[in-house]
């Protein structure tokens, strides 16, 4: 029989046996960034013991396989850092972008503001956190610039800006997290070294900002600045995809904490990432928008894979345009003269207003957004207006351009038929009436 001492005994060798396992029994995530293609490919790998989840911080270069596309990497300790569980020289600084509008502040306030609070109250001295909240009555706001934590009075002062009131309701979550990006840019910004993100809590719903997402991730990507989203409440459709693609492009990291979620957990998941991952860095050549794929390996375990890219392909098109033909039948079908995509880097958005398009030029016509690829013809086609002489415009939208396609009904009586030709309704009665008269007056000359 074994006794209450033994039992207590072998379950401290338990663990202490988890905790020294080979890493090869190691749960191991990663996330990368691979923007601007100008720098190098930055690999975070977070290794936890499958048994215990406790954190593994003691592994070198050595115990870490990289290869990008398939090629292995050959790994130097300048390449290599430590998480900052490990190296006391690393620091954190994060923006906190935080939702008040009523979506948010009306079913989640009091707990969004305590898994704040408890995020800053876990950092160590040294790091560096900023607040910043936003609705579209107040905008968005810098409520407490990046300040030090020190377990002390600048402590204060953050939880203090956590828990002041911030009226006003209306989205512009675009808007916040460019202004979250831009404070580790601003004029005398000097941050520590080690992790660097930015933080969103909301629930995706944006309808009021001024930039767009492309411009976010695009400023976030220059300086290598990830940003985590926490989606609560009920992003829906639209919502949900801006927090995704906002942190999926930037190599930051989606934590769900919709329908009842515990936005407390999902902060501390975001934390433990930042204080605990190591970070590979991989100079690299690769300057192209392909997606790319990195694969790690942690002692001889399972890889682990990502995908990434290097930058944005280009979907703007060179420009192209379509003639415009008058003088058409009212209510009849028309069809433009086709163009050639050119100049694309990947397939791109294609979109119609008042009108459809086919790719292809065929008679397969479609009104549906879609894709169209580099070299490939199209041409739009509209119902004319059923009134005369008006005016109708199809426009046809591809990636990043835009070229319409207009048509003109002829004039009420007018003859003739598209494409510019015929003559108008008064000219046709002029020409009547010259010819009437050349009649009669021939006429009058065989009287005499």
């Amino acid at each position: 029989m074994i006794t209450g001492i033994l039992r207590k005994s072998l379950s401290a060798i338990a663990l202490l046996a988890a905790l020294l396992a080979d890493p090869a029994v190691a749960d191991v995530s990663v996330r990368v960034e691979g923007r601007p293609a100008s720098a190098p490919i930055q690999v975070f790998v977070r290794v936890t013991n499958d048994v215990s989840g406790v954190p593994i911080t003691d592994l070198e270069v050595t115990d870490f396989e990289v290869s990008i596309d398939g090629i292995p990497e050959v790994l130097t300790d300048e390449q290599f850092t430590q998480p900052q569980e490990a190296d006391p020289d690393q620091n954190v600084s994060v923006v906190f972008v935080m939702d008040y509008t009523s979506s948010v502040t009306n079913l989640y306030l009091a707990e969004m503001q305590n898994a704040v609070i408890d995020f800053i109250d876990a950092m160590q001295p040294g790091d560096m956190a900023a607040i910043i909240k936003f609705n579209e009555t107040s905008g968005e706001q810098v409520v407490q610039p990046f300040t030090e934590i020190d377990d002390g009075s600048n402590d204060q002062l953050l939880f203090d800006a956590v828990a002041s009131n911030f009226p006003g309701d209306g989205s512009n979550i675009l808007d916040a997290v460019n202004l979250g990006v831009e404070q580790f840019v601003g004029a005398g910004t000097t941050l520590p070294v080690g992790p660097k993100a930015v933080i969103l809590v909301s629930d995706g719903r944006d309808s009021d900002s001024e930039v767009n997402q492309v411009q976010v991730i695009e400023a976030a990507n220059n300086i290598s600045i990830p940003i985590f989203t926490i989606g609560i409440g009920n992003p829906q459709n639209r919502g949900l995809a801006i927090l995704t693609d906002l942190s999926d492009e930037t190599g930051g990291q989606y934590v769900d904490a919709t329908d009842g979620g515990d936005i407390g957990a999902a902060y501390e998941s975001v934390r433990l990432l930042l204080t605990g991952e190591y970070l590979i860095e991989i100079p690299n050549g690769i300057t192209d928008c392909a997606v790319h794929e990195a694969q790690v390996t942690v002692e001889g375990g399972a890889p682990v894979s990502v995908s990434f890219t290097r930058r944005v392909c280009n979907t703007t098109p060179t420009a192209f345009s379509f003639t415009s033909q008058s003088n058409v039948q009212p209510g009849s079908e028309v069809t433009s003269n086709t163009v050639t995509i050119e100049n694309i880097e990947a397939d791109a958005h294609i979109s119609v207003i008042q009108g459809s398009y086919s790719i292809g030029c065929t008679s397969d016509f479609t009104n549906d957004p879609g894709a169209i690829s580099e070299g490939e013809t199209v041409c739009v086609r509209q119902t004319a207006a059923n009134q005369a002489s008006t005016t109708k415009t199809t426009t046809l939208t591809v990636g990043g351009f835009a070229a319409t396609f207009s048509t003109t009904t002829r004039a009420q009586g007018g003859g003739g038929g598209g494409g510019g030709g015929g003559g108008s309704g008064s000219t046709g009665l002029l020409e009547l009436l010259l010819a009437l008269g050349l009649t009669i007056a021939s006429r009058r000359a065989l009287a005499r």
